[in-house]
């Protein structure tokens, strides 16, 4: 039997999604809208936060991270630390691939995009550090689900409520990419987008991905050629430097 959730654990993380470097305060009317709540139900989360710590009001009906946030924050950077050269290894490859590129971290919710470098053009796909993006439809999930024991995956299944028959259908595809080394998106997740993504892989297990994405339509087979060798070159280099 499946574990049962609770909603509005989830739902409370879903308001702290909204917060990232370019929007350091967030008002209710700004997060009922983005999270289709009324006022009132984003009110009581934000209210509730507040309390416990997480957020802290800044001006009436607008708020900003918490220190006990901020603890837990500068905890998880000092048991689990991104490499020292990750950044500048990501804006390398965005401009020898002319797209977008970032590294996400396993979360159970899905991949955790925890540094990124965007393309500068007028048209491009706006991921931003703090984005949880869906594991089975994205190529980063999938990398992740392809590095886990199958008694991994089924723990993951039985704790996230998925059905068991869809993530079997994913099977074949999982092992495939596993040997392959490396997963594509081709709209599988939103219509018009497109990434492809390798893992980095420590001890034999998964600890972050390097993609590329953007458009679907600048995401041609002689382009995710060209990115699938960049990008296993930078993940050999950063994996030596993470071992070092």
């Amino acid at each position: 039997m499946a574990t049962a959730l609770n909603l509005s654990v989830l739902k409370a993380f879903d308001v702290l999604d909204l917060f990232d470097e370019t929007r350091p305060e967030l008002s209710v009317e700004l997060a009922a809208r983005e999270l289709r709540m009324t006022n009132a139900t984003t009110h009581r989360f934000l209210t509730t936060l507040e309390v416990a710590g997480v957020l802290t009001a800044v001006r009436r009906g607008v708020y900003a991270p918490g220190p006990r946030l901020s603890r837990l924050g500068r905890m998880a950077e000092d048991l689990s630390p991104l490499p020292p050269s990750l950044q500048t290894l990501l804006d390398r490859l965005r401009q020898n691939l002319g797209e977008s590129v970032m590294a996400c971290r396993y979360t159970p919710r899905g991949p955790l995009c925890v540094a990124v470098s965007l393309a500068q053009r007028s048209i491009s796909v706006q991921i931003r550090t703090g984005t949880t993006l869906p594991m089975m439809q994205t190529a980063q999930g999938r990398l992740f689900l392809a590095g886990m024991s199958p008694r991994d995956r089924a723990q993951w299944v039985a704790s996230q409520g998925e059905c068991k028959d869809t993530l079997t259908a994913l099977e074949p595809l999982l092992t495939r990419l596993q040997a392959e080394g490396h997963a594509l998106n081709q709209g599988d997740n939103e219509p018009d987008i497109a990434a492809i993504s390798v893992p980095i892989i420590v001890e034999g297990r998964t600890v972050l991905t390097l993609s590329a994405f953007g458009t679907l339509s600048r995401f041609d087979e002689a382009f995710f050629e060209c990115a699938e060798s960049v990008l296993k070159q930078a993940a050999t280099e950063l994996m030596a430097a993470m071992a070092a």
